[in-house]
């Protein structure tokens, strides 16, 4: 992504990676590594990141076993409006955008519409996503579209146009 898009323009690099995940699935807690590995960062960038969020209270911390939990803290005075920012910013387009990097050779274009685009969307609302492409087949899309609906917890409906189809239209 530029950096002049507005996730750039209010976070860093390592924020929109931590944010994204933790209020992106705000009613679970992850663990260190699963966080260090879902950013796809170094481990000591995203502990300093986590430090610095827990200390400001907008995560919370837990300790199993040998384990630290960090789950996003509703009880902090800028939760939802933090949701918002990521859902709208970096948080499921971040998502969608990484799983498509596989097939993107194959896709014309591709956004997403509906309740999510529109800011509607609940915690249970599908994804809709758009898709035009000559040669992507419907399946292959679906196979890359798993990681994306178990990363957010959400499933993800895409509908699939032809360059043809779209031109009729």
């Amino acid at each position: 992504m530029p950096a002049t898009t507005i996730g750039y323009a209010l976070f860093t690099k390592t924020q929109q990676r931590v944010q994204g995940l933790l209020y992106g699935k705000p009613g679970q807690s992850f663990y260190t590594n699963e966080i260090v590995r879902w950013a796809d960062m170094g481990r000591g960038t995203i502990r300093r990141e986590l430090e610095r969020l827990v200390a400001a209270g907008l995560l919370l911390i837990s300790h199993e076993e040998n384990q630290h939990h960090y789950q996003a803290n509703p009880n902090n005075p800028v939760y939802h409006e933090l949701l918002g920012i990521v859902r709208k910013t970096f948080g499921i387009v971040d998502v969608i955008s990484s799983v498509l990097v596989a097939v993107d050779d194959q896709i014309d274009l591709a956004f997403i519409y509906g309740s999510v685009a529109r800011g509607e969307d609940t915690a249970s609302s599908d994804i809709d996503l758009l898709v035009i492409t000559d040669s992507l087949a419907y399946a292959d899309l679906m196979t890359v579209l798993t990681d994306a609906e178990q990363s957010l917890g959400r499933p993800v409906n895409p509908s699939i146009y032809t360059v043809e189809q779209i031109k009729i239209s």
